[in-house]
């Protein structure tokens, strides 16, 4: 809308409609606005007037007063001869001409526009089509500028298609689509091309290769699963062999020229059978019982240099600082204990015998028998640390065996709640590295280690509510159990399971072990190299090694850890005899 209107009426005495325009200070009025000066300066001007639509009143066949204006439009060549007469004052609108009604008005509502210009009734000039034209063609590509702006091309693209004339907006629409094509052609050699045979679809596939779908198909055959949808299962171990070795005689020899797949090489076998034996025996490994694992400080080391266990002591109390006065040096000791890392591994032989009569079984066990192997040798490893040297343990660096009687952390009663509460009582009692401070919460026992024979000893120890070991007489009560953890019998049961620890490869049925709390002070060191589980790998050649010499492609399995004592006042052991 460029303005409205204001004063309008129908006067008797010319037989017109007259009123004021009064435009708007926006750029449709600001546009029709200057378009009515230039009509008014022009001599000869276009032939361009005023159209209005209003709700007449009528007296038979002649219009008698007007009820209401809708609308007044400035327009090319009007109906009825309308004039605009003069600007009034700049920015306070223009007075329209009379307006003088040709013909019969309908009975509804009426357009009555004005002639060309003042005095020419209706006569136009010779260039008033040149004018309209100019006018068309403006407005044309002020729509086409817009159009093109809105595409979405680069900016010469852009500057393009401004410069040249269009006919139509399909016309223009198409030079735009022409020239998407253009650019989307320019660029198709510079596109990452996913799938690489034709015709490629728009969709990604999880960006796997046809090795990666025959592994994902190992790892299902391993696991005795179904492979994911899209994925071919393979019948047995002997179609991955014919797959991946062309070697359909069973020679042992790898042959190149029969391979379907790409980047296929005589070791691609069994590196892809070692790959999913790690990921299995990973899998494996972390579902056997840790039982190690609450009373240990787990490291992870970049080099298989000896571990230094190092523990800080000697500080003892903070002293006072007086107000403005010096901090004294404090005097602090350690001591160190070295931990050895162990090499442990061997191979699984996987022979062409047991390939070709497709003993899939037997692959199928394997992870599960080598991190079986694995968490025996590492439980073995830290249990004996209790058992060494018949329940002494291992020397510490100061020559003292990790438990003996100069350290106060050894005992021969048979556990009971009474030899427990003694053991509580001793290992409060030890004093810091260099220090005559008691470390007392710190090293309160929280752990109790015990074979199997003493499992249901150790959880009445631990969970029972009263001392079972009291008898009544004359109906006194028997004491409360002051070890028991929760309220009511699953809670105690429950924080019993946590901290009675069955440590199933002690054979001596009478022993046992109390531990404090690693977290508030260390006791024994685990430091693992190139991973917490065993790796395994490839070693298989079709020229040398076991494969040329004995049919058989081997699967090693390696794995690097180091146990020692940390310090012995976390500690205390039973050796009953």
């Amino acid at each position: 809308m460029a303005g409205k209107t204001e004063n309008i009426g129908y006067d008797l005495a010319t037989e017109a409609i007259v009123g004021d325009l009064v435009f708007n200070e926006t750029p449709s009025g600001s546009l029709a606005c200057q378009i009515i000066d230039e009509l008014l300066e022009d001599d000869n001007p276009a032939d361009i007037g005023l159209s209005i639509s209003f709700y007449p009143v009528w007296d038979k066949r002649k219009i008698t007063d007007i009820r209401h204006v809708e609308s007044v439009d400035l327009v090319f060549q009007p109906a009825a001869d309308g004039r605009i007469l003069a600007a009034l004052s700049v920015g306070a609108g223009l007075r329209p001409a009379r307006f003088e009604p040709k013909g019969e008005t309908p009975n509804t509502m009426t357009e009555i526009s004005a002639p060309t210009t003042v005095g020419a009734d209706g006569v136009r000039p010779d260039h008033a089509a040149d004018q309209i034209n100019a006018w068309s063609t403006a407005v044309a590509q002020t729509a086409a500028a817009q159009v093109i702006a809105g595409s979405n091309l680069p900016e010469p693209s852009k500057a393009r298609l401004s410069a040249q004339t269009w006919n139509t907006p399909q016309e223009l629409q198409t030079a735009i689509e022409a020239e998407r094509k253009y650019l989307a052609d320019l660029s198709a050699n510079n596109v990452i091309q996913i799938g690489g045979t034709a015709p490629r679809s728009a969709q990604i596939s999880n960006m796997r290769t046809s090795l990666d779908r025959i592994e994902q198909a190992l790892e299902a055959l391993l696991s005795g699963q179904r492979p994911a949808e899209g994925i071919a299962p393979l019948t047995g171990i002997r179609e991955l062999y014919h797959m991946l070795s062309g070697d359909y005689e069973m020679s042992g020899m790898f042959q190149a020229d029969r391979i379907q797949f790409g980047s296929v090489n005589s070791s691609t076998m069994a590196s892809m059978v070692a790959n999913v034996l790690n990921k299995r025996v990973a899998q494996e490994f972390i579902n056997y019982p840790m039982w190690w694992a609450p009373i240990v400080n787990e490291e992870d080391f970049q080099t298989l240099q000896n571990i230094q266990w190092t523990l800080l002591g000697g500080v003892g109390e903070l002293p006072t600082v007086a107000e403005g006065a010096t901090y004294t040096e404090l005097t602090w000791d350690d001591s160190k204990e070295t931990g050895t890392f162990y090499k442990k591994g061997g191979y699984l032989g996987l022979t062409l015998e047991a390939i070709d009569k497709d003993d899939t079984g037997r692959l199928r066990g394997a992870p599960r028998a080598l991190a079986q192997a694995a968490w025996l040798t590492l439980s073995k490893s830290i249990s004996y640390i209790f058992t060494q040297a018949s329940g002494a343990g291992p020397n510490l660096t100061d020559g003292t065996a990790l438990f003996h009687s100069t350290r106060g952390n050894v005992g021969t009663s048979a556990l009971t709640m009474t030899t427990w509460n003694a053991a509580r009582i001793a290992m409060r009692k030890f004093t810091e590295l260099n220090s005559s401070e008691r470390l007392g919460g710190l090293v309160v026992p929280k752990f109790l280690l015990v074979p199997p024979d003493l499992e249901i000893t150790a959880t009445q120890v631990i969970a029972t509510e009263f001392d079972y070991t009291y008898a009544l007489s004359n109906g006194v009560a028997a004491p409360v159990n002051i070890n028991a953890e929760g309220e009511g019998f699953s809670a105690r049961m429950a924080a019993a399971r946590q901290r009675v620890i069955v440590v199933d490869m002690w054979t001596d049925t009478n022993d046992w072990a109390a531990i404090c709390d690693p977290r508030l002070y260390p006791t024994i060191g685990v430091g693992y190299r190139y991973g917490r589980q065993p790796e395994v790998f490839s070693v298989a050649s079709p020229t040398a090694g076991l494969m040329f010499t004995n049919d058989t492609m081997p699967v090693k399995v390696r794995f690097f850890y180091a146990v020692a004592p940390i310090d012995w006042r976390g500690m205390y052991k039973a050796n009953v005899a």
